[in-house]
C-alpha cells in the first residue's frame, strides 16, 4: 500500500510541476513585454503575473474562433 501511495504522490507532484512550468512558460514572455517594455514606455499600470495569465487566456480563447474560421477560408481558396 505504501508503495502505491509512493507512485501516486510522484504521479501528482510530477503533474503540478508541468503545469506550473507551462504557465510560467506561457505567461513569462508576455509579462516581460509588458512590464518592461510597453507599460513604461506607455505610462500604462503595470501587470502581475497572474493578471496577465488570465488576460492572455481570455484573449486567446476570444480570438481563437477567428483564427480557425480564417484558417479554413485561406485552405478552401
Amino acid at each position: 500500500m505504501k508503495e502505491v501511495m509512493k507512485y501516486q504522490l510522484i504521479a501528482i507532484l510530477f503533474l503540478i510541476s508541468v503545469i506550473v512550468f507551462w504557465v510560467t512558460i506561457y505567461t513569462l514572455p508576455t509579462w516581460l513585454v509588458w512590464n518592461c517594455i510597453i507599460s513604461p514606455k506607455f505610462l500604462l499600470p503595470q501587470f502581475t503575473f497572474a493578471e496577465t495569465f488570465f488576460t492572455v487566456t481570455i484573449i486567446k480563447f476570444i480570438l481563437i474562433n477567428d483564427y480557425r474560421e480564417l484558417y479554413k477560408e485561406y485552405k478552401s481558396k
